[in-house]
């Protein structure tokens, strides 16, 4: 098995793709960051209107309600500035760049496998190894280091730039926080698992060009699609709050609710527990990945 992961390692090393796809994600972080931390500030500091004065043409009623906001505005801040409310928004840019990132882990982990098909190098590994659970077993374990590999250096250039921007707001990095840390570390779960996915989408597609642009177009224009799909059930069909907790068996909405990322997607509707957004990710794993080692075992290679 170490071989095997070892050959795999080098096939993933001797290619030009991973450090596309790292690029890819370096860019997205980058974009992700400025996103996070432009919401971060201004979560953070009063808005300009609620220290002034209330207008001199205003009635009573006109004048209690801007008071009224203004106080509202200030408690919104203080709760951003408690303990709680700084560990959510460091949770948010210590796993910033996930959506993409993880994308980026399925699509190159998806070429781990069809590469083996493209390049008509699969008739000699499966003979070289005719157990083929192992092959796959040794591909599943170098995607998820593919993956550890992408979460780290995500989570060190987001800790980095998160540390920075909290001490120029003179606030807590939050880093000692258990919401923050848990964050992080479902984070890096999340990245393995999606390498999983890819694994499994590989072998069920085999083409190369087929399961890239397929798995690409169902995680992005999928996503925003089954966002649509149930605000407008929601609005005018069922009007009931589970309709829109669904979003959570969506696979990249899943993710986003496993580091606290969906709530705010969804117009504040209760979620259920994060280890529900885990447990759905691992459902669709342990499905692609069986199916993916049974496929692969029965099919015959050419």
């Amino acid at each position: 098995m170490i071989r095997l992961i070892r050959s795999e390692l080098i096939k993933l090393r001797t290619t030009n793709m991973w450090w596309i796809f790292m690029l890819c994600s370096l860019v997205f972080i980058g974009l992700a960051l400025l996103v996070n931390i432009a919401q971060a500030h201004q979560e953070l500091h009063v808005q300009s209107w609620a220290t002034e004065p209330p207008g001199p043409g205003m009635n009573d009623e006109q004048r209690a309600q801007f008071l009224q906001d203004q106080q509202a505005e200030r408690d919104r801040v203080a709760q951003a500035r408690t303990a709680a409310g700084l560990a959510q928004h460091a949770a948010s840019i210590y796993t910033s760049g996930q959506f993409f990132g993880l994308m980026m882990v399925m699509l190159l982990a998806i070429l781990l496998i069809t590469n083996e098909f493209y390049h008509q190098t699969a008739t000699a590994t499966f003979l070289a190894t005719p157990k083929r659970t192992k092959v796959i077993v040794a591909k599943l374990i170098t995607g998820a280091a593919m993956a550890l590999a992408f979460w780290l250096v995500a989570t060190v250039i987001d800790v980095i730039a998160g540390s920075v921007f909290f001490a120029s707001e003179d606030v807590s990095n939050s880093l000692g926080n258990w919401t923050a840390q848990q964050a992080m570390l479902l984070n890096l779960l999340v990245y393995a698992l999606w390498a999983i996915f890819g694994i499994g989408i590989g072998v069920l597609l085999r083409s190369q060009l087929g399961a890239t642009i397929t798995a690409a177009v169902l995680y992005t224009v999928g996503t925003y699609a089954s966002l649509a799909a149930l605000a407008l059930i929601h609005e005018f069909l069922i009007k009931k709050d589970w309709v829109m907790q669904a979003a959570v068996y969506v696979p990249p909405l899943a993710s986003e609710h496993v580091v606290g990322g969906l709530s705010g997607q969804l117009g504040g509707v209760d979620l259920p527990a994060r280890w529900v957004g885990v447990v759905v990710l691992v459902a669709y794993a342990i499905v692609l990945g069986g199916i993916g080692t049974l496929i692969t075992r029965k099919r015959d290679i050419a």
